[in-house]
């Protein structure tokens, strides 16, 4: 008799888009989904606590919807099956970070929270701007501007000067308080990133010259509250790799700082055998070498080089903080020849960040103490690229090599690593069967993993070869495992029925311990156009006609925002598409999609269960870009619906809250049922 977990949840409305297995994705009992108590609990102080919804619900204290909204965007990731696709604006350039899209418009940078679907958009005027707040830009001639980060209501943006003396200037935007935080002239902006948050802001370059020939990265700290840049500049001169999201990445997390490189040296060894994760960190309010936190080799295993060869190009790395326990977990996918096969294969694999233990560095750091003249923690010593012994722990052990023949060729010029390879446990490794669908890299415009539905995630362009017309075809790919029961032995074993271990051959445990789905696509054109329904909107909406080529994406929990356009037939502008898994979307006017046509049913939040909405219906609407890029419409009527908490009223000229463009443009739809 199959328990009560197996048991599809068929009379709870919850699930939009298609029958779910509690089983399948909370292992918890039936009431929990109903019970406000039980979700409660379930949220503040289970593994779901660290997820924006438990943490939106710890503030609202409305946890029945917030777990019927996780667990409705898990599902639509699992199975690419996204609950609302728009065009939410024109730009020439973008950028989507922390559920916020910014975007610039011609001499405007216009900001909409995407994840609280904003009814408006925070507009800053960049002709205002310079002339009243930036004087150090007065004198120079337009040049270019480009948004960097944004968090915390403070967006971080470059500004580089066009003429024969190049000037570059970092500034920072208060948008609550109509302020500029700061405006510093810059040295290098090389590879330039910043992360911030509402208290510290970090910048920094790949531009500083080491002693070896090769570049390292230099970093800065700013202090909001204080309106001071840190003393002194710190240096990661042993933090190889240059390329961001491939060889290295940086962010802040809990109070610290992190930098994180997959790369070992900077040359190519010869003789070597084993590659490492190399993780540094400091806390935001102290970045001074006494306080400085390295990871250890041993920690940090990365890969054998005898697995085999890897094809860089689809390499990507990054932090994400998990949903379930709230720590910084590292985040890689490869695409690696394991073990010298003939066919290539994406694996993602995860692993924690293990730094020292506090007190295991006491005692060295008391002696570097001892020896500074003063007690401010800001007047320690710098972390010099020139001082080798500011990084205890990286140096190799290079009395443990293998029995090989090749270890006695190793002089004191090379920098070669080995470590008896720990095993690779199978839920911290995720293989998936690309088959023949998957395109070409230049095909694939977004790549993304998501670690709470163990989801590849792939915005690919792939334009049927049966229609030489068709020149973009926007499709999402999900790749997707779920867990299996618990192991038992089996008959004619003694210990028959009793709970057994995953075996030690990890592609024989990724089996028993993993369900894989087979991987899916959407729009899916074959089961629509069999049952009646019409994509050709749906397609002019991923694919613009006056918008194709040149497609760049960004993609996260909730969304995948992308840009299209080659600005040949739409005077330099790009179209912003966006897909969204969130069932709590709530786009003013969002249309429902019905048999491929649209429907006069207005959409509200994905959690309420009558599915009333807060818009009115929009008629349809020709699209044309006007000169600032909004769309032009036959007929507009729009209500008002809910508006989000806005900045705080200012009297500053370059900043202000207009009506967000995707009303404008009124293409939006809801997908759900």
């Amino acid at each position: 008799m199959p328990s009560i977990l197996d048991v599809p949840a068929k009379g709870f409305s919850i699930f939009s888009k298609k029958r779910v297995s509690v089983k399948q994705f909370f292992r918890c009992d039936i009431r929990e989904m109903t019970d406000t108590r039980f979700a409660d609990a379930r949220l503040g102080q289970s593994k779901y606590r660290s997820s924006k919804e438990a943490i939106h619900a710890a503030t609202s204290g409305d946890h029945a919807s917030a777990l019927r909204r996780l667990a409705k965007r898990r599902e639509a990731v699992a199975t690419a099956e996204p609950f609302t696709v728009a065009i939410i604006g024109f730009a020439d350039a973008y950028l989507y970070c922390n559920g916020l899209l910014s975007y610039i418009l011609e001499d405007t940078v216009r900001i909409l929270d995407v994840h609280n679907t904003s009814n408006t958009e925070v507009v800053i005027k960049l002709s205002e701007l310079f002339r009243h707040e930036l004087p150090e830009t007065e004198n120079s001639n337009r040049g270019k501007f480009k948004i960097l980060y944004h968090a915390d209501n403070i967006v971080a943006c470059l500004y580089i000067s066009n003429g024969i003396d190049e000037t570059a200037y970092l500034a920072a935007f208060d948008l609550r308080l109509g302020t500029v935080k700061f405006v510093k002239e810059l040295d290098s902006t090389e590879k330039i990133f910043v992360r911030h948050n509402a208290c510290f802001l970090y910048v920094g370059t790949h531009s500083e010259l080491g002693t070896d020939g090769y570049k390292k990265w230099i970093i800065r700290g700013y202090k909001f509250e204080s309106c001071t840049w840190f003393d002194y500049k710190i240096y990661l001169p042993d933090l190889v790799g240059s390329e961001i999201g491939q060889t290295v990445c940086f962010e802040i997390h809990d109070g610290f700082f992190y930098a994180l490189s997959n790369q070992t040296s900077f040359e190519v060894e010869e003789i070597d055998w084993t590659s490492f994760y190399h993780c540094a960190r400091f806390p935001l309010d102290s970045p001074c070498l006494a306080l400085l936190e390295i990871t250890e080799d041993e920690n940090m295993w990365r890969r054998q080089h005898q697995e085999g060869p890897i094809d860089d190009r689809w390499t990507s790395l990054s932090m994400h903080v998990d949903e379930c326990t709230g720590e910084l977990m590292i985040i890689e996918c490869r695409k690696e020849w394991q073990h010298g096969s003939s066919k290539s294969q994406r694996t993602c694999y995860t692993t924690p960040i293990k730094f020292l233990k506090e007190e295991e560095e006491d005692c060295a750091e008391c002696s570097n103490l001892s020896s500074q003249p003063t007690s401010d923690p800001l007047s320690r010593s710098p972390i010099s690229s020139q001082d080798s012994s500011a990084y205890p722990g990286m140096e190799t052990k290079r009395t443990d090599f293998p029995d090989e023949r090749l270890a006695l060729l190793i002089d004191k010029d090379d920098n070669s690593h080995y470590i008896y390879p720990p095993a690779r446990l199978p839920q911290r490794t995720h293989p998936i069967d690309d088959g023949p669908s998957m395109p070409t890299l230049a095909r694939s415009c977004v790549r993304y993993y998501d670690t709470a539905t163990s989801t590849f995630l792939d915005l690919i362009d792939d334009p049927p070869q049966t229609d030489p017309y068709i020149k973009q075809r926007i499709t999402l790919r999900a790749g997707t495992r779920n867990p299996k029961s618990v192991l038992r032995h089996e008959a004619p074993i003694p210990e028959h029925g009793i709970i057994r271990h995953a075996s030690d051959h990890l592609p024989t445990a990724l089996e028993e311990l993993y369900d894989h789905r087979p991987v899916t696509s959407w729009p899916k054109e074959d089961k629509e156009a069999r049952q009646g329904f019409s994509t050709e909107e749906l397609n002019n909406i991923l694919n613009p006609p006056d918008f194709l080529g040149n497609v760049e994406g960004t993609a996260d929990e909730r969304s995948v925002i992308y840009i299209t356009g080659d600005g040949r037939k739409s005077r330099g502008l790009k179209a912003i598409v966006l897909i969204s898994f969130d069932p709590a979307l709530k786009l003013a006017g969002l249309k429902t999609w019905s048999n491929g046509v649209q429907s006069s049913k207005g959409v509200g939040e994905g959690p309420h269960i009558d599915g009333r909405a807060t818009g009115s219906y929009l008629e349809d609407t020709e699209i044309t870009p006007d000169h600032k890029g909004k769309g032009k419409q036959k007929a507009l009527a729009v209500s008002a619906g809910e508006v989000l908490p806005q900045p705080e009223q200012v009297t500053c000229s370059w900043l202000t809250t207009e009506r967000a463009m995707y009303r404008d443009v009124n293409v939006a739809y809801w997908l759900g049922t």
